[in-house]
């Protein structure tokens, strides 16, 4: 470890309302001087070690992202084409996400790394994070019709185990094949032609190949990219996990154990002071330590029992035993083996995959040159960032954040809260203020209405002192309620279009959201929109 962190400052990252609106930071983007600015760090830290076996930054780099550019092409072109290989020595742009059925927003990040990568004659790549637990196998969508739209989900499996994407298969064939036409049933009547028409049926050919879901989502998806002219390419974080660099960092933090666990946990409370967080979940559970063995940032798994644990670390001078303190535990050689015995692990149905912060540090401090963040990264790599400088002794690269907001292109009421401002405001008159409440002519005209004004009038002149103010407030309170009286009719209007505005609101802000599944949209405005978006942005 050296020195102190160098603090971590409250960020406020939110994603864009509007229809079509972007955030990324920093704006404007100039790709060449974030590359030339992280390489100009990773050259200052070239003989800082993140690698067991002691090997500088500098040439663990250039191995790492050797072979992540080598595991995208091999990868990616099971699928797709990819008719002219990218130079291995080139930048490399990375981006991650898991592989879900996600919003627009997520999927900007793709249409922006390949424009990146360009930009500067490197390649972009698309990490499929497949180590995170699967969601419950359906999609938020709306039904019903643009005037009276209602919530629904829809199912592409039945539900399973919760177990991480690269374990989750298909349990219901039957659910899986029917989802492009039930879902065309259930948006038709709002939005025309969706892309889920002409993207699943390549889902379904995936899955029936032995692919496990996310795979074959990341696979319907990469080919969609192709057509679109996106080279984007793709790799599983869970094939990246297998490789020797990969194996070198994860022994160093092992080996490292209880250093590395102090310096985690002071830089999670360090962004818990700063955001003033109670909650010691968050941004991520701090590690333990008990019975002499430390919690180290990795999950463990098994083929026999796919639930995912937390990895735990005894550290000795010539063994290393790892665990999930829930039976399962493995003893490994503390010497130069130890990397191959890491890589060797998968074939032996043992899974051992990083936690979001230890994924997002090698990937941006090894594998990449620039990498781009979503919102919830970015905010929570602040804390990544404190770790490379504390722990590992480098100067963190720059990260861009980025995201879209696209909404469902069904025609909207022009009601919006000013009109609901108005019609409380006048509700509220009725109450306090009668005589101001409403406009009716009818009301105005009529000659009981007009003297009672004119006894509020005469009363609110001749303003009494105590204790004759009682009973003049009693008056005042007499008339206000003959009044209301009056006016009993129009207010009752009033309720019924406050009613009506209130759901007219829900129906627009159901409309608005911008989570919905990018399957929803129609597959020509939504690549027009995200490409438009990317290339405006360099």
């Amino acid at each position: 470890m050296t020195g102190e962190p160098s603090g971590i400052e409250y960020q406020r990252i939110r994603a864009p309302r509007g229809d079509g609106e972007v955030l990324v930071d920093p704006s404007p983007l100039h790709p060449s001087q974030l590359i030339a600015e992280n390489q100009s760090r990773f050259q200052n830290a070239a003989q800082a070690t993140l690698s067991y076996d002691q090997t500088p930054l500098e040439s663990l780099r250039q191995t790492a992202r050797r072979e992540i550019v080598q595991l995208a092409i091999e990868h990616s072109s099971r699928y797709r084409n990819v008719p002219q290989l990218p130079d291995v020595d080139r930048p490399v742009v990375l981006t991650g996400h898991q592989p879900a059925l996600y919003h627009p927003g997520v999927w900007f990040k793709n249409f922006l790394v390949d424009q990146l990568a360009a930009s500067v004659g490197g390649t972009a790549i698309n990490v499929i994070v497949d180590n995170d637990v699967a969601p419950a196998p359906s999609i938020s969508a709306l039904t019903g019709s643009p005037s009276e739209p209602k919530p629904a989900r829809i199912a592409y499996d039945m539900p399973g185990p919760r177990v991480a994407w690269e374990m989750t298969y298909a349990s219901s064939l039957e659910t899986l094949r029917t989802f492009a036409q039930r879902t065309e049933e259930t948006i038709g009547p709002l939005v025309a032609n969706p892309l889920v028409s002409t993207f699943w049926p390549d889902v379904v050919e995936a899955v029936e190949s032995g692919l496990p879901l996310g795979l074959a989502f990341s696979a319907a998806r990469s080919r969609l990219e192709e057509s679109f002219g996106l080279r984007t390419l793709d790799v599983p974080l869970s094939r990246l996990c297998q490789t020797e660099w990969f194996c070198q960092v994860a022994g160093y933090v092992f080996a490292n154990a209880m250093s590395y666990r102090y310096a985690y946990n002071r830089c999670v409370q360090q962004y818990r002071d700063v955001h003033k967080i109670r909650s010691t979940s968050h941004p991520v559970p701090d590690l333990g330590a008990e019975d002499g063995f430390v919690e180290v940032p990795f999950w463990i798994w098994t083929q026999e029992n796919a639930s995912r644990r937390g990895l735990w670390v005894s550290v000795s001078l010539k063994r290393i035993i790892l665990t999930d303190k829930a039976g399962w535990q493995i003893e490994l050689p503390h010497d130069e083996r130890l990397p191959e015995s890491l890589q060797s692990l998968t074939e032996q149905g043992v899974f051992i995959r990083p936690r979001a912060l230890m994924t997002t540090t090698i990937l941006r401090l090894v594998a990449s040159d620039l990498f781009v963040h979503g919102i919830g990264g970015a905010k929570y790599d602040q804390v990544t960032d404190e770790i490379c400088r504390y722990f590992f002794g480098v100067q963190p690269p720059e990260f861009v954040t980025a995201t879209a907001t696209a909404q469902l292109p069904v025609k909207r009421s022009a009601v919006d809260r000013v009109d609901l401002r108005q019609v409380e405001r006048h509700l509220r008159d009725a109450e306090f203020n009668p005589d101001r409440a409403v406009d009716d002519g009818d009301v105005r005209n009529d000659a009981a209405w007009q003297s009672l004004l004119d006894e509020k009038s005469r009363l609110l002149a001749d303003v009494p002192n105590f204790p004759e103010k009682r009973t003049w407030h009693r008056q005042l309170e007499e008339v206000n309620a003959k009044l209301r009286k009056q006016i009993a009719e129009p207010v009752a209007r009033l309720r019924i279009e406050r009613d009506q505005i209130v759901q007219t609101l829900h129906e627009k802000q159901l409309l608005a959201s911008r989570e919905y599944s990018f399957v929803l949209f129609p597959k020509e405005g939504l690549r027009n929109l995200l490409l438009d978006l990317a290339q405006k942005e360099i």
